[in-house]
């Protein structure tokens, strides 16, 4: 009997990217947010690998992952947070 490893590998990176994508709404911290919403990118680019599709997977991988991911990381880095109960009257 043999093993099929593409069907191995595609629940694998589906399951993680539908773990991590639940994990990106329940999230309260902006930043894990998006950490798991790259890897959540990197599971759908792998699932473009493995349907023969690489040019798609690499622009998955340079434009969401490197590019978009890193500026929504950037952006909450930079910016200046208010905390609700730190207020003073």
């Amino acid at each position: 009997m043999e093993i099929a490893w593409d069907w191995i590998a595609f629940l694998v990176f589906s399951i993680i990217g539908l773990i991590s994508a639940l994990f990106v709404v329940e999230s309260s911290e902006i930043v894990r947010s998006v950490v798991w919403l790259s890897l959540s990118f990197i599971c759908v680019a792998g699932i473009f690998f493995m349907l023969n599709a690489e040019f798609v997977g690499i622009v998955q991988i340079l434009v969401y992952v490197g590019a978009i991911a890193v500026v929504i990381l950037f952006g909450i880095m930079l910016t200046k947070r208010k905390t609700v109960g730190a207020e003073k009257s």
